[in-house]
Order: structure tokens, then sequence, then C-alpha cells
């Protein structure tokens, strides 16, 4: 599969925002019309995306009702030339030429560029980058200067494919994903920084163990599902239950083992059986629970239950 190419230059406001809408669902333009004057160049395969825009006069691109069909994928606009102001997630920031930032496609977020401001917009696919980068939420809108270490490889490499698209075409899904992982450590990196100055890490943390208790009951609560619920990826994850001493399978394991060690020696959980207290706290297979809670209380649960003198009990 080869890519394509455009390469278009408007004086008609009216007809650079259809354009715009069609290529971009979703997207609202707004410019002057007195010397309006845009030029837009693209590349394009599969859903990875090279697009050049300069404008002669201000121009802003906004997206307040992300299309739902849209491409689910970040974008990584790099300045060119120009001053440029963009906002996403209520924060907003503004910059000069030589500066990259990501932002979501499925959030609502706007752009502005200076007249005579030029900008060349990467779009990578989510599943490219989501793997790698630690919190997708924070990672977007933290604007870096691009004039030294990781984020002037990336200026560097994104600017060198763009020139040569047409060499690289058969390579690009190699060199997208080069890109994908720079750009996701480069953001990280970046986030990781705020959060050892802020105390970040320690707030997602909490949040992090707080869901984890809210879902014990639920026997198919994963790290997949508590990286959606609290917004991060998996890896972050990983990441935040490293300095707890725990992986979280294990820190889940442990806390509905604590939960129906209590319940199986408390007067609430009398009218309860073991199926019903182990099934209530997240288990659903009784062998492995009744191994699992033998391993870390020396009795299996019935052997428990007789020793704490609570009546009544039932399998």
């Amino acid at each position: 599969m080869s890519g394509v190419t455009a390469d278009f230059e408007w004086q008609d406001l009216g007809a650079w925002r259809d354009f715009m809408a069609r290529r971009y669902p979703g997207v609202d333009i707004a410019a002057p019309n007195a010397g309006f004057r845009t030029r837009y160049r693209s590349w394009q395969r599969g859903d990875v995306e090279f697009a050049e825009i300069s404008s002669a006069t201000c121009l802003g691109i906004r997206v307040d009702l992300p299309a739902r069909d849209g491409p689910d994928c970040y974008y990584l606009p790099l300045q060119l030339a120009g001053e440029f102001r963009v906002g996403q997630y209520d924060r907003e920031y503004g910059a000069g030429p030589r500066t990259v930032c990501l932002l979501d496609s499925h959030v609502p977020h706007w752009r502005e560029l200076a007249a005579g401001g030029r900008l060349l917009n990467v779009r990578l696919p989510k599943r490219m980058l989501d793997g790698y980068l630690l919190d997708p939420t924070e990672a977007c809108v933290r604007p870096v200067a691009a004039d030294a270490g990781l984020a002037a490889v990336v200026w560097e490499f994104a600017n060198s494919v763009w020139r040569r698209h047409l060499e690289l075409d058969a390579a690009m899904p190699d060199m997208a994903n080069m890109l994908a992982r720079m750009v996701a450590n480069l953001f990280g990196a970046t986030m990781d920084e705020e959060c050892a100055a802020g105390g970040g890490a320690e707030s997602h943390r909490r949040r992090l163990l707080h869901c984890i208790h809210d879902h014990l009951g639920d026997p198919r609560f994963d790290v997949g599902k508590a990286a959606t619920a609290c917004h991060v990826s998996t890896r972050y994850v990983h990441v935040l239950m490293r300095d707890t001493g725990r992986s979280f399978s294990r820190y889940l394991l442990e806390r509905r083992l604590e939960r129906c060690h209590e319940a199986l020696q408390s007067k609430a959980g009398r009218s309860c059986s073991i199926t019903e207290i182990a099934f209530g706290w997240g288990f659903n297979d009784m062998s492995h629970f009744s191994r699992v809670f033998r391993t870390r209380y020396g009795l299996s649960p019935r052997e428990f239950r007789a020793t704490s003198g609570i009546s009544g009990d039932r399998c």
C-alpha cells in the first residue's frame, strides 16, 4: 500500500473550511477573510499522517465535539514558524517555533496560529503510543522546547521523515513506530519530571489504590480496567504499583483475601456461606480460593472459620 499525497492552496476561506471539515470531521476553522491564504500539504499511509499547514493570516483550528467515528489517535503538532496557542483538558499554553506537544483527537481541543505561522501536524494511532505512554491524559498539552535532548531528536526525526516521505514510503510503518516510541518516551519523561517536583505520582498512586479497593468484589476487575478507570495506561499502573512492593495482581489478591478473612470471623458474615463470601469478594473459583487462603493463613477457609467460633458454617 502506497501513501496518498495532497498539496492545495486556498485564498477562499469557505473552501478551506469545507475541505478541513471533510478531512477532519468535527473541526471548525476561524480566520479573517481579508488577505486569507493557506497552503496545505499532506502525506498519509493507513492511519499515519503528516500534514503541513502554513497561513498568511492568523488561523484558529477548533474541535468542540470530536467525531466518534474519526481516527482514534494522538496529534503531534510541531511549530515550524510563528507563535501559537493550544488548549485541551482545561490546560492552555502558548509558545513559539521549535515547540512540540501532544493532543488527543477524541477530546475537545483548539489551536491558534499567528499570521505567518507554519505547523507540521503528525497523526499517530493511539495503539502505537498507549503501550509505552505512562499517563495519556497528563502527557497531553505539555509543550516542550525542542532545542536539546530527546525533544530535539523527536523534532529532527519527525521533520526528516516528512521531508523524505516519498523515499520512505515502504518503510513508513517502521518509521512511524520508531517515532511513536520516541514521543512516548519524551512525554513520559516530561511527566515524570513534573510528578517528581509536584508529588503527582503519589497522587496517582492513591487514586489507583482507592480504585482497587472499590472494585475488590468485581471478579472481572483487572489491570486494564484499573487503567481505564484511572485514565492512565496499563504500563503506568505497573509503575505506580512498584513503590507499594507488590504487583497489581498480588496487591489485588491480598486485599481480597483480607476481606474474606475478616468476613469469615465476623458476626455479620455468620449468615453467609464460605462460597458466598469468596464470590462476594471477587473470587470465582473455590478450589483456587481455598488454595490461596491456606497459603496465606495456614488453614483452609472451613478450618479457619471453625476456629473462629462462628457457628452455622455452610459451604
